[in-house]
């Protein structure tokens, strides 16, 4: 597995403003893709994050296993029932099913 070291905090390596994202677009997607990702200034306040794809894909896929994760402490806290065997069941709808070996 691969990681890459993203700095969070914004330094002056991971910043640029909007202005230098006018004056050099394409320096900028380089520095992202290089970098991870920048922080973007507009009058001295952070406005957005530039991230590139490996970085982006990688959050994405973090954040649905956070939420399916989620998802299961949920379903865990249901109440599940009594059940219902696979024998009533099959009864139920006409299926037979297959001796145990």
């Amino acid at each position: 597995m691969c990681y890459i070291f993203i700095m969070f905090i914004p330094t002056a390596k991971n910043t640029s403003t909007v202005t230098d994202m006018r004056v050099d677009a394409i320096g900028l997607i380089k520095d992202v893709e290089k970098l991870g990702m920048k922080y973007i200034f507009q009058k001295s306040k952070p406005k957005v994050v530039m991230m590139n794809m490996v970085l982006f894909e990688r959050m994405v896929e973090k954040y649905e296993d956070w939420l399916d994760q989620e998802r299961v402490y949920e379903l865990e806290k249901e109440d599940h029932g009594i059940g219902v065997s696979l024998e009533d069941v099959a009864k139920e709808f006409g299926i037979k099913l297959h001796n145990k070996v």
